[in-house]
């Protein structure tokens, strides 16, 4: 009955809450307009935390990617849906978060006029564990194994670029663990980063899960900055660095750890 009744009073208050986000939108946004913004990356990289700190604002309007009316089944609708959903939200701007649609970033970029992308990455180690801890043991295994079989089906509304996929096909192994196939997962979702050309286009801000947490303030600046939105005080609170090395490193194979420490390093590089 408690724990009722407290979900009731969660409703409530998230009930209140958008309603005077929608109060504070109709009079400093009047005409409505709103340009779509896209978390992009690698699942498991601090993102949900991302978009639950910008959600507090009246600027955003936010789609995570378990949103119905803009995601099935964690994929994001069609590019109607999206502008639909922009055009109604009455906030300057709407965020949605289709990390398993990272291959579509510039496709959705070119799509939506005015529209940006932030590219969020953590270090492989501590993604690696919280995807195992999240998913299971075998989920992210799968999923690359999916893609030696099936010649990355899953990505068949936008393909990844050929290099994307030679550079896990050069990788996998049968034998793989489980930690290791997260390694390839999180390696293929974060080259995208570079192979899609994101890092030469101005419309993508690439953010270091590790600076946001330990320099939450400038780092929100930034991409508050990025996106032309004021910053609010209430972003950076709560947030801490905590889940940074939490656990001990997963035990990789020498040419797999070699890869995701090098395109950590260079993420890092241009992040700074």
């Amino acid at each position: 009955m408690q724990d009722m009744i407290q979900t009731v009073q969660n409703r409530l208050l998230a009930k209140q809450k958008e309603m005077k986000k929608d109060r504070l939108r109709r009079r400093h946004n009047p005409d409505g307009t709103s340009v779509p913004i896209f978390l992009v990356g690698c699942g498991r990289s601090g993102t949900s935390m991302f978009i639950w700190q910008l959600d507090k604002s009246w600027q955003i309007k936010l789609y995570n990617e378990d949103h119905p009316d803009a995601f099935d089944e964690y994929r994001l609708r069609d590019f109607n849906v999206v502008a639909r959903l922009t055009k109604a939200s009455m906030a300057p701007f709407t965020l949605f978060k289709p990390i398993l649609d990272t291959v579509q970033t510039m496709e959705l970029l070119d799509h939506f006029p005015g529209s940006k992308s932030i590219f969020a990455f953590r270090h492989y180690t501590d993604v690696i564990n919280s995807s195992l801890k999240k998913f299971g043991t075998y989920n992210r295994l799968n999923h690359v194994k999916g893609w030696m079989t099936e010649d990355f089906a899953e990505f068949a509304v936008c393909p990844p670029p050929e290099v994307s996929k030679e550079v896990v096909r050069a990788l996998w192994a049968d034998d793989l663990s489980p930690q290791e196939g997260a390694a390839l997962y999180w390696l293929f979702y974060n080259r995208l980063y570079y192979d899609l050309g994101l890092h030469d286009d101005k419309r993508t801000i690439l953010i270091r899960y590790e600076t946001l947490v330990t320099e939450p303030r400038e780092q929100f600046e930034k991409v508050i900055a990025f996106l032309g939105a004021k910053f609010e005080e209430e972003m950076v609170e709560g947030v801490h660095a905590k889940s940074i090395n939490k656990n001990d490193p997963p035990p990789l194979r020498p040419t797999i750890m070699e890869a995701c420490e090098a395109l950590y390093e260079q993420l890092s590089q241009h992040a700074a």
